[in-house]
């Protein structure tokens, strides 16, 4: 009985065995199979996909990019909005500051052609071709010649007719942008337009710390000094500068005091009488000069002769009664020539008169090699002589 119940034992087991192998194992073959299969398929199906995928949206940007041309909107030196296309590839420029301005900051091959008084210059301006200009200046230009030359944009400064430049060009999708190069006071905004529209920005920078490190200098050593009086000339005679005017912004970043201060701003004539002169007394005399042989009132890189600086300066100190001022008793009358004084937006004239009033205390500030920069960094010339007279008393 007992050996039976051992046997009865023993099969029982062997049955169990039997029963549960099969079920353990076929669960793990389904899994396996079941794992397996889309591990097998995913390369095949799904990277096809992707790369059709990003071919087509590599078309439809290429697409989109061409048919929709970039465009920038900036605010110009009067005060318009305008779109222009960017970058700039096609413009044309009239007056010679503002070229100088686009040249400084790297952009001059993007400009095709240039006014007169700028293009007269063939040493300094050897890209533009005096039969292919846009006009005489930005006050007479020539509207057939610059629809001829296509350009994308006009750039003159706010002394130019650039409303009616807009009445005349819009119609053949010319754009009209108005930057003022000789306006000292908003030199950060153009210079900032000319880098961006012209894409730039980089060097635009570079010219503004250039120019702004130079006029601190003067302005941190100055305050509190008593300000020296100037009356300042333009190339023709008595005719002067009153608030509001460029030319007095340039007396203001010297570090200078106008004699003519109390006039009021935004009078058209500032020509004055030698009285008043000798009345206001003033300490300093600048004078502005072009040589001979340049057209009237323009700026030229030859710097006007020894002869003409002295006899220039005679002429002044032999005024009626100004033997009696005391810029002329303590020799302290002094030439600009038009071409240097209006360098980076007149900052080259602001540092020389400050030098020529306040040498004590500017002692590092030196003018010659300032304007040494300007013309061989950002002019791309040799530095040249003559053009502020006398250095040295």
């Amino acid at each position: 009985m007992k050996r039976l119940s051992v046997v009865v034992l023993a099969l029982l087991l062997a049955f169990n065995l039997l029963a549960c192998t099969p079920q353990s194992e076929a669960p793990a073959e389904t899994t396996a199979a079941t794992t397996e299969a889309p591990a097998t398929e995913a390369p095949t199906t799904e990277a096809p996909a992707t790369e059709a995928a990003t071919t087509t949206e590599a078309a439809t940007t290429e697409a989109t990019t061409e048919a929709v041309a970039e465009t920038i909107t900036l605010t110009d030196n009067v005060g318009r909005e305008v779109e222009l296309p960017f970058p700039v590839k096609k413009a044309v420029v009239a007056l010679r500051y503002n070229n100088e301005l686009i040249r400084a900051c790297g952009a001059i091959d993007s400009v095709i052609a240039a006014d007169m008084n700028t293009a007269q210059d063939r040493e300094y301006w050897q890209n533009f071709d005096p039969e292919n200009v846009i006009g005489k200046s930005q006050k007479a230009l020539n509207y057939e010649k610059i629809i001829e030359l296509e350009p994308e944009v006009l750039i003159l400064p706010a002394n130019g007719t650039y409303a009616e430049a807009v009445e005349k060009l819009s119609p053949f999708g010319i754009k009209v942008f108005v930057i003022s190069g000789y306006d000292t006071f908003d030199f950060d905004n153009q210079i900032d337009n000319i880098g961006k529209m012209f894409d730039k920005e980089e060097k635009a920078e570079k010219f503004k710390k250039y120019y702004h490190d130079t006029l601190n200098y003067i302005k941190d050593n100055l305050e509190g000094v008593e300000k020296k009086t100037v009356y300042w000339e333009s190339t023709k005679d008595y005719k002067t500068s009153f608030p509001g005017n460029y030319y007095y912004n340039m007396i203001v970043a010297s570090g200078g005091e106008n004699i003519f201060s109390d006039q009021p701003e935004g009078v058209s004539d500032s020509t004055v009488t030698p009285e008043e002169i000798v009345l206001r007394n003033p300490d300093f005399i600048f004078k502005h000069i072009t040589p001979n042989d340049a057209l009237k009132g323009t700026g030229v890189y030859v710097a006007p002769s020894l002869e003409q600086r002295d006899a220039t300066i005679e002429a002044i100190k032999s005024r009626p009664g100004f033997d009696e001022i005391n810029a002329v008793k303590n020799n302290n009358v002094y030439l600009m020539s038009q071409f240097g004084h209006g360098g980076a937006s007149k900052m080259i004239g602001a540092v020389y008169m400050a030098k020529w009033m306040y040498p004590e205390q500017l002692p590092e500030l030196d003018p010659d090699a300032i304007f040494k920069e300007w013309l061989e960094d950002y002019q791309g010339f040799k530095f040249i002589d003559g053009h502020f007279y006398p250095l040295n008393k």
